[in-house]
C-alpha cells in the first residue's frame, strides 16, 4: 500500500516531468517563431516551484525518524577514554643515527 508521503513524492515528480515537457514544448515554439529565449513564463516557474515543494515534502516525510547513536559500554576500556594521540612518543632506532649525515654527491 502506498503511503501519503509516497503519493506526495509521486505527484511532485509527475508535476516536475510535466513541467520539463512544457518547457521543451515552449522552447520549440520559440524556435518556430524565431524568437529568443529570455526567461520561463510565470506559469511554468510556479509549476516548477510547486513540483519542488511537493517532491521535497514527500521525500522528507517518507524517511523514518532518526535514531540516536549509543555505543555499548561493554566494549569500552579505560585506555579508550584517555587516549590522546598528541602526547604519544615513539622510541625507535633513529636515535642511533648520527646527526650530521653528509649529503650524497
Amino acid at each position: 500500500m502506498i503511503s501519503h508521503p509516497g503519493i506526495l513524492t509521486a505527484l511532485g515528480l509527475s508535476v516536475f516531468f510535466h513541467t520539463t515537457y512544457a518547457v521543451i514544448k515552449y522552447r520549440q515554439e520559440l524556435k518556430l517563431s524565431q524568437e529568443s529565449f529570455e526567461s520561463l513564463p510565470a506559469s511554468l516557474a510556479v509549476e516548477l516551484f510547486l513540483a519542488i515543494i511537493l517532491s521535497s515534502t514527500g521525500a522528507l516525510l517518507l524517511t523514518s525518524p532518526m535514531k540516536s547513536i549509543n555505543m555499548p559500554k561493554k566494549g569500552k576500556s579505560m585506555d579508550n577514554g584517555t587516549l590522546r594521540m598528541d602526547f604519544m612518543s615513539f622510541n625507535n632506532r633513529s636515535k642511533a643515527l648520527p646527526l650530521d649525515i653528509p649529503p650524497l654527491n
